[in-house]
């Protein structure tokens, strides 16, 4: 997934270039655990991204048919966080420039 803020106080780019990002920041000891869901470049799957934290285990990235699933995936993670002792922080609905 790969995509920037809109908000940098630049003019807007074209409408058909901004895609939604659903942002979950989870944190515990200091640590964050970020989540992101939204559409692939293309448009033909959602992609959910896990950002552990720094010098833990890698980002994982993993795609779906429909939002249903994806959503069903990123509540099981965050029900896996929670149990852990992780609390959501923050949430976040963002319009972001995709870059082609």
């Amino acid at each position: 997934m790969t995509f920037s803020a809109s908000d940098d106080g630049d003019s807007p780019p074209a409408t058909d270039r901004m895609m939604r990002i659903l942002r979950w920041t989870f944190r515990r000891d200091g640590d964050a655990v970020v989540c992101e869901l939204g559409l692939n470049l293309d448009d033909s799957a959602y992609e959910l991204r896990v950002n552990p934290p720094p010098n833990t285990s890698p980002a994982t990235t993993e795609q779906f048919d429909d939002a249903m699933t994806a959503l069903q995936r990123h509540a099981a993670i965050e029900r896996r966080l929670v149990k852990e002792g992780w609390l959501l922080e923050a949430f976040e609905s963002e319009r972001v420039s995709r870059h082609q």
